[in-house]
Protein backbone atom coordinates (compact mmCIF):
# COMPACT_ATOMS: atom_id res chain seq x y z
CA UNK A 1 0.00 0.00 0.00
CA UNK A 2 1.45 3.17 -1.13
CA UNK A 3 1.33 6.76 1.19
CA UNK A 4 -1.25 7.53 -1.11
CA UNK A 5 -3.55 4.50 -0.42
CA UNK A 6 -3.04 4.68 3.22
CA UNK A 7 -6.47 5.19 5.58
CA UNK A 8 -7.01 8.47 7.29
CA UNK A 9 -6.55 6.29 10.51
CA UNK A 10 -3.19 5.14 9.21
CA UNK A 11 -2.38 8.23 8.62
CA UNK A 12 -2.53 9.93 11.81
CA UNK A 13 -1.02 6.70 13.38
CA UNK A 14 1.97 6.94 10.94
CA UNK A 15 2.41 11.04 12.41
CA UNK A 16 1.98 10.41 15.95
CA UNK A 17 4.57 7.60 15.59
CA UNK A 18 7.18 9.68 13.84
CA UNK A 19 6.67 12.06 16.73
CA UNK A 20 6.89 10.21 19.71
CA UNK A 21 2.79 8.96 20.09
CA UNK A 22 1.65 13.02 20.27
CA UNK A 23 0.12 15.58 17.29
CA UNK A 24 0.09 18.98 17.90
CA UNK A 25 -3.76 20.81 17.43
CA UNK A 26 -2.44 21.78 14.07
CA UNK A 27 -1.84 18.12 12.78
CA UNK A 28 -5.36 16.71 14.68
CA UNK A 29 -6.68 19.83 12.59
CA UNK A 30 -5.41 18.39 9.17
CA UNK A 31 -6.67 14.97 10.05
CA UNK A 32 -9.91 16.24 10.47
CA UNK A 33 -10.28 18.58 7.48
CA UNK A 34 -8.22 15.84 5.18
CA UNK A 35 -6.09 13.22 6.12
CA UNK A 36 -4.44 13.43 2.76
CA UNK A 37 -3.07 17.28 3.79
CA UNK A 38 -1.33 15.81 6.95
CA UNK A 39 0.23 12.90 4.92
CA UNK A 40 1.87 15.51 2.70
CA UNK A 41 2.24 17.80 5.63
CA UNK A 42 4.37 15.05 7.63
CA UNK A 43 6.34 14.04 4.51
CA UNK A 44 7.89 17.58 4.22
CA UNK A 45 8.38 17.49 8.13
CA UNK A 46 10.03 14.05 7.82
CA UNK A 47 12.51 15.59 5.36
CA UNK A 48 13.12 18.38 7.22
CA UNK A 49 12.68 17.65 11.00
CA UNK A 50 13.70 14.31 11.30
CA UNK A 51 16.15 12.96 9.00
CA UNK A 52 18.19 10.12 9.99
CA UNK A 53 21.35 11.06 8.60
CA UNK A 54 22.97 14.19 8.42
CA UNK A 55 22.71 16.04 5.34
CA UNK A 56 24.97 19.48 4.93
CA UNK A 57 24.75 20.03 8.77
CA UNK A 58 25.53 17.40 11.37
CA UNK A 59 22.31 16.59 13.60
CA UNK A 60 23.94 18.56 16.38
CA UNK A 61 23.81 21.81 14.26
CA UNK A 62 20.63 21.33 12.57
CA UNK A 63 19.24 20.88 16.34
CA UNK A 64 20.28 23.85 17.46
CA UNK A 65 19.52 26.07 14.54
CA UNK A 66 15.95 24.67 15.16
CA UNK A 67 16.54 26.23 19.18
CA UNK A 68 17.52 29.67 17.75
CA UNK A 69 15.18 29.50 14.89
CA UNK A 70 12.03 28.84 17.35
CA UNK A 71 12.75 31.05 19.73
CA UNK A 72 13.31 33.70 17.23
CA UNK A 73 9.73 33.33 15.57
CA UNK A 74 8.39 33.34 19.21
CA UNK A 75 7.45 29.63 18.66
CA UNK A 76 5.81 27.39 21.01
CA UNK A 77 7.41 26.61 24.01
CA UNK A 78 6.61 22.88 22.74
CA UNK A 79 9.29 23.60 19.34
CA UNK A 80 12.21 24.87 22.06
CA UNK A 81 11.93 21.75 24.16
CA UNK A 82 11.83 19.31 21.45
CA UNK A 83 14.21 20.93 19.45
CA UNK A 84 16.30 21.65 22.49
CA UNK A 85 16.31 17.83 23.79
CA UNK A 86 16.86 16.48 20.36
CA UNK A 87 20.10 18.82 20.30
CA UNK A 88 21.18 17.22 23.21
CA UNK A 89 20.90 13.99 22.14
CA UNK A 90 23.07 14.85 19.36
CA UNK A 91 25.62 15.93 21.77
CA UNK A 92 24.73 19.20 22.45
CA UNK A 93 25.90 21.07 25.72
CA UNK A 94 23.82 22.98 27.79
CA UNK A 95 25.67 26.30 27.02
CA UNK A 96 25.48 24.97 23.06
CA UNK A 97 21.72 25.54 23.37
CA UNK A 98 21.81 28.72 26.10
CA UNK A 99 23.90 29.94 23.09
CA UNK A 100 21.44 29.49 20.14
CA UNK A 101 18.60 30.78 22.20
CA UNK A 102 20.60 34.02 23.23
CA UNK A 103 21.83 34.21 19.71
CA UNK A 104 17.91 34.77 18.72
CA UNK A 105 17.62 37.70 20.83
CA UNK A 106 18.84 39.68 17.91
CA UNK A 107 16.25 38.86 15.49
CA UNK A 108 13.40 37.90 17.56
CA UNK A 109 13.94 40.65 20.75
CA UNK A 110 14.63 40.03 24.51
CA UNK A 111 11.09 38.63 25.35
CA UNK A 112 11.64 35.27 22.64
CA UNK A 113 15.02 34.56 25.11
CA UNK A 114 12.81 35.22 28.21
CA UNK A 115 10.08 33.31 26.85
CA UNK A 116 12.87 30.14 25.47
CA UNK A 117 14.09 30.13 29.08
CA UNK A 118 11.19 28.63 30.91
CA UNK A 119 11.46 25.56 28.24
CA UNK A 120 14.67 25.37 28.47
CA UNK A 121 14.38 24.77 32.29
CA UNK A 122 12.47 22.42 31.92
CA UNK A 123 14.81 20.69 29.77
CA UNK A 124 17.55 20.87 31.86
CA UNK A 125 15.33 19.91 35.02
CA UNK A 126 14.99 16.31 32.98
CA UNK A 127 18.52 15.93 32.12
Amino acid sequence: MTSTELTGEEIVEQAKARRGGKLLPVHELMAEVDPQILRRYDQLTAELLFPEEPKALDLKTHYLVLVGVTTAVKGDPDGVIWSAKRAMQHGASRREVLEAVLLSGLPGGMPTIEEATHALKKVFDES
